[in-house]
């Protein structure tokens, strides 16, 4: 009867512990599919600042070379 009650508080405790590891495996590929997400975010996000830059230095010529209308801007 002892023994049956050792192997019980044993088999809880081993219980914890392939519950820790899975956890800690969990947290990995959460941590994994985080970085690249963000990889992918940042890429979009370079590339949307790319075309504004593009779009603000274009109206800065036009602006340079004549007076626009705010309202009205034409190529």
């Amino acid at each position: 009867m002892r023994n049956d009650s050792f192997d019980a508080v044993g088999m809880f405790f081993g219980l914890f512990g392939v519950l820790y590891v899975l956890v800690a495996l969990f947290m990995v590929v959460l941590t994994i599919v985080f970085i690249f997400k963000a990889m992918g975010f940042m890429k979009r996000k370079n590339e949307a600042d790319r075309l504004t830059n593009e779009r603000l230095e274009r109206l800065i010529q036009l602006q340079s070379k004549r007076e626009i209308d705010p309202y009205n801007v034409q190529d």
